[in-house]
């Protein structure tokens, strides 16, 4: 089973339409995948994670968009 998790911070809509989208997909493709969503409680936190934006998405726990030339950080 694949495992998406998708790192956030509390009320990101892009992040809310993402899991809605994603959860849906999964579903009506009957994909063997489970989402799940992971708030990030700070801006230091999220810079501590090297997380490059929300939301972020992990696969198996591997960033699927990685920025490594960018500041670490949600934007």
């Amino acid at each position: 089973m694949k495992k998406i998790e998708i790192l956030t911070f509390k009320g990101c809509q892009t992040a809310i339409d993402l899991v809605r989208d994603i959860t849906a997909l999964i579903r009506e493709e009957k994909l063997d995948a489970e989402v799940e969503t992971i708030i990030v409680p700070s801006l230091e936190k999220a810079e501590e994670m090297g997380l490059f934006g929300s939301p972020t998405i992990l696969v198996d726990g591997e960033e699927y968009q990685k920025q490594p030339f960018s500041h670490p950080g949600f934007y």
